[in-house]
């Protein structure tokens, strides 16, 4: 398509999403929501597809906004918003338009926000932080997990044996499925998703409260992560605000290397305090 310089410093490109059925095991609430690694994986292929030379592993500033609930049809309209910064930076926004109750009207809600920077990736550290098994004071089975922390469906129960936490973090085993239709750019969400559900646990046990990831500084894919692989996860605690905690994270194999790093990840209480922790992640061990 060129980019964006060529068609002036907005555009806009329709990016309808198809449900999948995999996509109704994210819930929140028990309803199901469109995941925040998904709406990445979409702005990346929208960006790739604007302009062929953007470098989308590496993205800048991430927003989550407003929750796209996933219904029974069979696709979700919406579209993505670019604007060029003029700082090596294209900014990826993921709309849908609502009907306003009673009226003719609409309006959009944004749904997720991402830069991506025209001079490729920025350099990083990526040293894996060391975490001994032994500094662990408790370990979370995964199946503990998903049917009392973090209650998705079957396709993001991407944890595996145990979480293991201590106050300078947690470290967890991640099973990638084998899903073609979440193949994209970013290589497979699950990963990442998983990741953020470590994040959770530790928030719960440590902080008090269910953190749901609302944004992020930089993201840096390194090599994608694949479906049907085990990777690792290294979430470590970078600062904490009311209501919101913030993490630095790694997803790894110990042959292979760091696949990606997420810095100044945003993990927030979205309840406003009405859901809480079950009482057993806050006993002392």
């Amino acid at each position: 398509m060129g980019d964006l310089s060529e068609i002036g410093d907005t555009a806009r490109l329709p990016a309808n999403i198809d449900v999948f059925p995999y996509l109704r095991d994210h819930v929140f609430e028990s309803a199901a929501v469109f995941p925040a690694v998904e709406s990445m994986q979409r702005l990346a292929a929208a960006a790739r597809d604007l302009e062929a030379g953007l470098d989308v592993a590496t993205l800048l500033d991430g927003a989550f906004g407003k929750f796209l609930v996933v219904g029974e049809e069979g696709a979700i309209e919406a579209f993505v918003e670019f604007k060029n910064l003029g700082d090596e930076r294209v900014c990826a926004a993921l709309i849908t338009r609502m009907r306003v109750a009673g009226s003719a009207m609409t309006r959009t809600r944004e749904h997720a926000r991402v830069c991506f920077v025209r001079s490729g990736m920025l350099s990083d550290n990526a040293e894996i932080p060391d975490f001994a098994e032994s500094e662990a004071e408790m370990r979370v089975p995964a199946g503990d997990v998903y049917r009392e922390l973090v209650p998705m469906g079957p396709a993001y129960q991407n944890l595996a044996g145990s979480v293991q936490l201590c106050p300078a973090g947690a470290s967890a085993e991640i099973r990638t499925p084998d899903i073609a239709e979440a193949d994209g750019p970013l290589g497979s969400p699950f990963a990442l998703d998983a990741a953020f559900h470590a994040a959770c646990v530790w928030g719960q046990r440590y902080s008090g409260f269910i953190g749901f990831p609302v944004g992020f500084a930089r993201r840096h894919v390194i090599r994608p992560t694949a479906p049907g692989q085990k990777y690792a996860a290294r979430v470590l605690p970078a600062g904490s605000e009311r209501g919101e905690n913030i993490f630095d994270l790694w997803i790894f194999q110990a042959e292979s290397g760091v696949f990606e790093i997420v810095r100044g990840l945003r993990m927030r209480d979205v309840t406003g305090g009405r859901k809480k922790p079950p009482g057993w992640i806050l006993e002392k061990q």
